[in-house]
């Protein structure tokens, strides 16, 4: 993992494969995104999850997850993504930046001492320099 992330590589948590899919055939469903495109995106997911480090949902990731959600109002989901950087950085002994855009888990990980990407959203809750 270490020398995989010294690269430069990106990592997420397990989740991520599940949150993808969830959205992408909810999008699909209120007729956002074409079913078609839906389903290319779900068949390239393989491809793309290959080329990030996964941080699995370990016994250590979820006790993390738990005591997150004791210090702050998160989601569980989002709980377990922090919790997947917060085991990173532990793993690493060094920064790993943390990237998110729904305030809430912004603001808890920040107050975990992470560093947040992108440094500032605009109102759309997309990003901004």
């Amino acid at each position: 993992m270490v020398r995989l992330l010294a690269t430069g590589a990106a990592a997420t948590s397990r989740l991520s494969e599940v949150e993808i899919v969830s959205a992408l055939a909810r999008r699909a469903r209120a007729g956002d995104v074409a079913p078609a495109d839906a389903q290319r995106a779900v068949a390239a997911l393989s491809g793309d999850l290959s080329a990030l480090h996964i941080v699995e949902l370990l016994p250590e990731v979820t006790v993390q997850a738990r005591a997150l959600l004791q210090r702050h109002p998160l989601r569980a989901a989002d709980a377990i993504q922090l919790a997947s950087c917060c085991y990173l950085v532990e793993q690493l002994g060094e920064p790993v930046p943390f990237v998110a855009f729904d305030d809430r888990l912004r603001a808890a990980a920040r107050a975990e001492r992470l560093r947040v990407l992108p440094l500032r959203l605009s109102r759309a809750g997309s990003a901004r320099a």
